[in-house]
């Protein structure tokens, strides 16, 4: 079981014009590639070596299949990487387009021959138009999975400034001591640090699983 770090943002929606609360996941990780194969390669008869060679002709493979316009599976449960195309061309686009071309158009005969408000065909859009791309598609009870293993840890606001500022300080070579001295002022400024809403600053925690 994890803990995921959940802050509570308070923020005007423009488009409704009332105030919403929504969550954010906080003070995420990061998994590294060579840690990534170590973890695979645990509890295995392969090394971390091996792993990473694998995945390096994954990367090879997958992009050589998907460009032959095939949709591969890469897991036992499903988990589906597919080639997508996208593109659009609007009336309102093509009648920009044959404005300016009529514009530039110096033939007096063949700008009258063109039609601005014509309707859209679909040879208005060109190949040129279009973009390639990689979709992948989740296994669908991959969430249901997920959420049995992660649990939510809600943290307030004080609490993520004064995780945030540690790491800036120890990349800059600041000492240890003087981030715990900071973590202390500010959590004391904040009520003490409790578990509360990022706008809650009197430290009073109003949420039964905070």
């Amino acid at each position: 079981m994890g803990n995921l770090n959940v802050q509570f943002i308070k923020q005007m929606n423009p488009m409704i014009n009332e105030a919403l609360i929504s969550p954010r996941l906080v003070n995420t990780q990061t998994v590294e590639y060579l840690d990534w194969c170590t973890r695979l390669a645990n509890g295995s008869t392969v090394t971390a070596a091996d792993v990473s060679a694998v995945m390096q002709q994954l990367e090879d493979k997958l992009l050589e299949i998907l460009s032959l316009n095939a949709k591969v599976v890469c897991s036992p449960s499903g988990l589906i990487f597919r080639p997508k195309v996208s593109g659009s061309i609007r009336q309102s686009e093509l009648k920009a387009k044959l404005e300016a071309k009529k514009a530039a158009e110096t033939d007096p005969e063949k700008a009258a021959a063109i039609d601005v408000n014509r309707e859209l065909k679909t040879s208005d859009l060109s190949i040129s138009d279009c973009t390639v791309s990689i979709e992948v598609v989740l296994p669908k009870h991959w969430n249901a999975l997920f959420q049995q293993r992660a649990t939510l840890k809600r943290v307030s606001k004080a609490l993520t400034e004064i995780a945030e500022t540690t790491d800036n300080s120890s990349e800059s070579g600041g000492s240890s001591d003087n981030n715990q001295q900071g973590g202390q002022q500010t959590g004391g400024s904040t009520g003490g640090g409790s578990t509360t809403d990022g706008d809650n600053n009197g430290g009073e925690n109003t949420d039964p699983e905070g």
